[in-house]
């Protein structure tokens, strides 16, 4: 409940009065009113100057600041205080959404209280809060949204939380800086990326430079990872040996301007450090990096059970035998195509491996399409697999986009194909089909 309406309470009774004094959790928005802006303004910081001033519990559990528009300077001008006011109350969760226009000062104390144990700092906030030192012994959940951080943010926030299980990050980033965003947390279970570039006309007119960006993490009990990066930054991925699925979407940029192999090479290293994944995904600017690097062997995913690849239309599926070569106990393959927003379409480019990949002849049981259209290259891999997957299951064909002359008629063709696995079945879905982990 927002606090305004647990203070209102009080004129209902005598009894009542003090009784949203001792609420735990304090939950502070900016409300509209017909009066001016200054007023509105003036109302609210006098509103949570009352509140914290007259609350009469020794501990908070969680204190929430929403803000929007034009009120977010003049919130953030006193916001310094009552965070201060919250930490001296030991308070445990502290939520912030706005988005002033100039850097957002908070206090040192916000970043050594120990009684916390979920942070969060949305709305691309800018700090012009200098982190000399930085020690949260028992954050647990830390969701942060940065415009354009400095080091001393990205290198000592997300390194100095013993405890931390949760972290998410989304940041607006330069890559012509020298930024590192050192991730070290020994009980980290969640990590999700969202890096933005934006870029500047001359990156258009004269390639894509190199990305000087670095993102280290060193995370030996990491679960899950989604990776969300426009330019794709250099990665150094260490200790993820217990990985069990990743989100990988990487280097959108990489595949809207002409760039350089050595920018998309960087993929590789991504792909190294997430070797022990057992459910992968692989999205579509990620397999449109991967069509414009080089020829790079792929590491070796000995525990992957599930990879899903996403390709756009105007990119090739050239790749793919070596996922297959790459994933010995690959159990299920999600194989979906989009549509690409560029002019030029590509090959389906379906090569057939040399030899056959150890998962289809022992441990391949389902393979899943969505969007293909039966054309002949998309045929002659639905005829590879069916001919080849000695253990395969079901085929399960996604046709929600074509009309029901093309269902049929694709649909018959592939029944047609000899299948070495006795068991197979092949079916189809006239409903969406959404990849997922």
């Amino acid at each position: 409940m927002p606090t305004q309406y647990a203070v209102r309470t009080s004129i209902l009774s005598l009894k009542w009065k003090d009784l949203w004094a001792f609420v735990p959790s304090l939950h502070f928005g900016e409300w509209m009113s017909s009066k001016t802006v200054d007023d509105n303004d003036l109302r609210f910081v006098n509103f949570v100057d009352h509140v914290l001033l007259h609350h009469k519990l020794c501990s908070i559990e969680r204190v929430s600041f929403y803000v929007r528009g034009h009120h977010s300077d003049v919130v953030a001008s006193r916001l310094h205080e009552w965070i201060g006011a919250a930490i001296r109350r030991h308070v445990r969760v502290i939520n912030i959404q706005m988005c002033p226009i100039q850097p957002l000062s908070l206090p040192f104390e916000l970043f050594t209280c120990k009684t916390l144990i979920e942070l969060q700092l949305s709305r691309e906030l800018e700090f012009d809060t200098i982190l000399s030192s930085v020690w949260l012994p028992n954050l647990r959940d830390l969701r942060v949204s940065l415009h354009y951080p400095g080091n001393d943010i990205t290198q000592k926030l997300f390194s100095s939380c013993p405890m931390l299980e949760e972290l998410y990050i989304s940041a607006n980033v330069d890559n012509e800086e020298d930024m590192v965003l050192n991730v070290c947390a020994p009980a980290l279970k969640r990590l999700e990326f969202k890096l933005v570039a934006y870029l500047h006309n001359e990156h258009l007119e004269r390639g894509m430079m190199l990305s000087r960006n670095k993102i280290v993490v060193n995370a030996p009990v990491l679960e899950d990872l989604i990776v969300y990066d426009d330019y794709l930054a250099c990665y150094s991925l260490e200790n993820l040996s217990s990985l069990v699925s990743a989100y990988i979407d990487v280097g959108h940029c990489c595949i809207q301007v002409i760039g350089m192999k050595e920018h998309a090479n960087q993929i590789f290293k991504l792909l190294e450090g997430i070797t022990s994944v057992k459910f992968l995904t692989l999205h579509e600017a990620t397999m449109g990096v991967l069509d414009f690097a080089d020829d790079t062997k792929l590491p070796l995913f000995p525990n992957l059970i599930r990879l899903n690849l996403v390709v756009p239309d105007d990119y090739s599926w050239r790749l793919l035998p070596d996922f297959l070569c790459s994933a010995p106990n690959l159990a299920t393959l999600v194989l979906c195509k989009t549509f690409g927003e560029g002019d030029l379409i590509n090959e389906f480019s379906w090569v057939e491996p040399h030899r056959t990949p150890t998962c289809l002849l022992s441990n391949l049981e389902k393979l899943v399409v969505i969007r293909f259209d039966g054309v002949d290259s998309e045929l002659k891999l639905l005829k590879y697999f069916l001919e080849n997957g000695r253990v395969l299951k079901k085929v399960l064909i996604g046709c929600s986009h074509l009309t029901p002359e093309e269902k049929s008629n694709f649909l018959e063709t592939v029944v047609q194909f000899q299948r070495v696995s006795q068991t197979c079945q092949i079916e189809h879905s006239d409903s969406p089909i959404y990849v997922s982990l």
